[in-house]
């Protein structure tokens, strides 16, 4: 029977909604049927994980098994992974940047059943998909998967949601630290004669966020946050049908809404806040032997309206003393020279089909073609006046990217090549000041061209060993907030170009059963030499900023990764990762002078991170029947770096180490039907900080109820 290798894809507005596959379309099963397809669904899962370790491009996988249950969230999953970093501005709803071997932010791709969440970012973070609902998650390192589409440098990060069955509710409540709420819910239904299937689901999330902070950039000043609540509300429905011509036809429907307020460092900001709020529909179809025997059809579209803006027109500003001072600006704003009441509009058009023959059982081909349109309409009437003239101007941007693969396998599996040629094209129109002095807008209208491509290896020396290799020379595009700004604090970017990057990845893994389970080591290194690498910097115009092109930097690291089941109720990991990235510019940009940086380690990037834990599980612990108990510490290092680039040792801007705890507490009851689970953050309560000035919270808890019927 052939597999299908693209697998599940649905949108990334999975967050609200229950429209997963289902494994069985009946209704009614008797026990010893729905036991049997709980064996088989367990054996297909665990063999779908073992298939992608041993595919050919480099990947680690966050299982089911790490993440069902508890209170942790996404973030928390990847921190622990080995060559991520996640790094956070503060509490819930705050700012964050994944990076993989160093590679982080708009570098990374990112997506949800293999649908990019880039062009939804300002509405939608990883941290919202609920972890009751994820299967797994996969981070592939260095190279892409082809059949995601979009471009990427680095990597990416795809989470894969759970199938449910026919019948299915899912609700969940947690309680935490800082008045912090989060309500999950999803609903599915399918029904037997038609074949349809309907989801319905939604998400709460509220925190006042108001830990104690030491201030650095205030002699290390210890106050409360008192501005940096966050309000999220999500809420979406699915039909799809699997009766019709296509094996998969799916509609959804979501919407979102959120506010955040913005907490002061240097200032106690006392008003000013962030919203916005998204309207997402997303058509899926699927079908196998498309056309031809062996050709298999996967299409995806999404459409987006969405408004989003920055209110800050305080008419006055205050320190952490109470004392307090008039704006800036005549109309108002505490965070700089202008006030805001921005009001942005912002439409996108995302659509992927990707186009899989299997040839034979050696040979398979791909073609994957992926498109975006955005448009976006900035409004901010106030921050005109403060500056006397308009700032923003309405923009769009289009790119192309077409991808065609060739899989081949031989030596009865042993060997795997994949093989991929990528075009990529990409234009936006907008108007840019050039000059703050000038008030005369010019227009800006840009369209180029690119090749890439990459080449993935494996080889099996036996069931137990197998080394991997891949070579890159990719493209990124600039994303549109790159490119055109965002309507009221980034700038357009008048000659951006694209990020290119050269890379190697080699690695060797060895798996092996024991009598309590598995053992599993990894060992990898990468290089990578990238160009025109984009960096955000600030802009001659006040508290304004742009991207630009920064220059060459090559990176190099090694990875070590060692997890197992120690005993037949112990499971144990470790993983220690070391990124070196250097600037690599002989000159300063657009000058002949020597670079006084050449050759040294970029700022403001982790080049040492570490990971331990232990689980330690067991059936009626407590005693009693069908229950499950489970006891997780997680322990993470990051070794501390410089803000700026290192001139000398005694600068005082840089992130120190941490080293941070984490346990937790699971108990099920009647075979996974009620779930309690109990964790502790920062068990001691270590001041921690992953960006310059912006603490991250200290000892803090968490409770979570939830049921699930099945």
């Amino acid at each position: 029977m052939r597999k299908n290798i693209n697998g599940k894809v649905a949108t990334v507005m999975v967050v609200a909604m229950a429209s997963a596959d289902s494994f069985a379309q009946s209704d009614y099963f008797d026990e010893a049927q729905i036991k049997e397809l709980e064996e088989v669904s367990i054996v297909a899962k665990r063999s779908e994980i073992r298939e992608m370790r041993e595919a050919a491009m480099p990947v680690s996988v966050v299982s089911v098994k790490q993440l069902e249950g508890t209170t942790t969230n996404i973030n928390d999953a990847l921190a622990r992974t080995t060559g991520v970093t996640v790094r956070n501005t503060g509490g819930v709803g705050s700012a964050s940047r994944i990076s993989v071997r160093g590679l982080e932010g708009k570098r990374m791709g990112i997506y949800i059943d293999e649908a990019a969440m880039g062009q939804f970012s300002d509405y939608l973070s990883l941290n919202d998909v609920p972890t009751d609902m994820i299967e797994r998650i996969e981070i592939y390192k260095g190279i892409v998967p082809y059949r995601f589409g979009g471009s990427a440098l680095g990597g990416a990060v795809n989470v894969v949601t759970k199938e449910y069955p026919p019948v299915y509710l899912d609700a969940s409540y947690e309680i935490a630290s800082f008045n912090t709420h989060k309500v999950n819910s999803t609903f599915k239904r399918t029904n037997n004669k038609t074949g349809l299937q309907f989801g319905l689901g939604g998400a709460f999330v509220y925190s006042d966020n108001n830990y104690e902070m030491t201030l650095q950039n205030l002699n290390n000043r210890v106050v409360e946050r008192n501005h940096d609540a966050y309000r999220k509300i999500m809420g979406g429905g699915s039909l799809k049908a699997t009766k019709w011509y296509f094996d998969e036809a799916k509609l959804e429907l979501i919407y979102m809404n959120n506010k955040k307020e913005i907490q002061g460092i240097d200032f106690d900001i006392r008003e000013a806040y962030s919203h916005g709020q998204a309207g997402i529909a997303a058509v899926t179809l699927k079908k196998d032997d498309f056309i031809a025997d062996g050709l298999d059809f996967d299409f995806d579209a999404s459409y987006s309206y969405g408004q989003n803006g920055l209110c800050d027109k305080a008419p006055y500003r205050y320190d952490w003393d109470g004392n307090r001072y008039n704006s800036v600006s005549a109309y108002g704003g505490e965070q700089g020279t202008y006030a805001s009441d921005s009001d942005n509009r912002t439409k996108d058009l995302v659509s992927k089909l990707n186009l899989n023959y299997l040839l034979n059982k050696h040979n398979s081909f791909n073609l994957n073609l992926y498109g975006t349109r955005t448009r976006q309409n900035p409004k901010n009437e106030l921050m005109d006046l403060s500056f006397g003239y308009e700032t923003n101007f309405p923009s769009k941007m289009s790119s192309f990217t077409t991808g065609f693969s060739y899989d081949l396998t031989l030596l009865n599996g042993k060997f795997m090549s994949a093989t991929t040629i990528k075009h990529f094209f990409f234009s936006s129109q907008t108007k840019v000041l050039e000059h703050t002095f000038v008030n005369s807008p010019v227009d800006l209208d840009t369209k180029k061209n690119y090749w890439g491509g990459s080449e993935s290896l494996r080889y099996k020396f036996n069931k137990k060993l197998m080394a991997k290799a891949s070579f890159s020379s990719e493209v990124r595009i600039p994303t549109s907030e790159e490119l055109v700004g965002n309507g009221y604090s980034i700038l357009p970017a008048t000659d951006l170009e694209p990020e290119r990057c050269n890379g190697l990845n080699a690695g060797m893994i060895y798996r092996r059963q024991n009598k309590f389970g598995f053992f599993e080591a990894e060992v990898g290194y990468f290089f990578n030499d990238l160009h025109d690498m984009i960096r955000y910097q600030a802009d001659m115009i006040p508290t304004m900023a742009r991207y630009a092109n920064f220059g060459t930097v090559r990176s190099k690291g090694v990875e070590l990764d060692i997890k197992g089941d120690a005993a037949p109720i112990l499971y144990l990991y470790a993983n220690a990762t070391f990124q070196d990235l250097r600037d690599h510019r002989e000159h300063e940009n657009g000058s002949e002078a020597a670079n006084p940086t050449y050759n040294k380690r970029m700022p403001n990037i982790p080049y040492i991170l570490a990971n331990g834990g232990l689980e330690f599980h067991k059936a009626n612990l407590f005693g009693g029947e069908n229950q499950n108990s489970r006891f997780l510490v997680d322990a993470s290092y990051i070794h501390e770096y410089f803000y700026d680039f290192e001139m000398s040792k005694y600068q005082d801007r840089k992130i120190p180490s941490s080293f941070t705890i984490d346990a937790g507490l699971e108990h099920s009851f009647k075979d996974d039907s009620f779930i309690l689970s109990f964790k502790v953050k920062n068990l001691t309560d270590k001041i921690v900080y992953s960006e310059l000035n912006r603490p991250l919270p200290g000892r803090n808890f968490s409770f979570k109820i939830r049921y699930v019927m099945k």
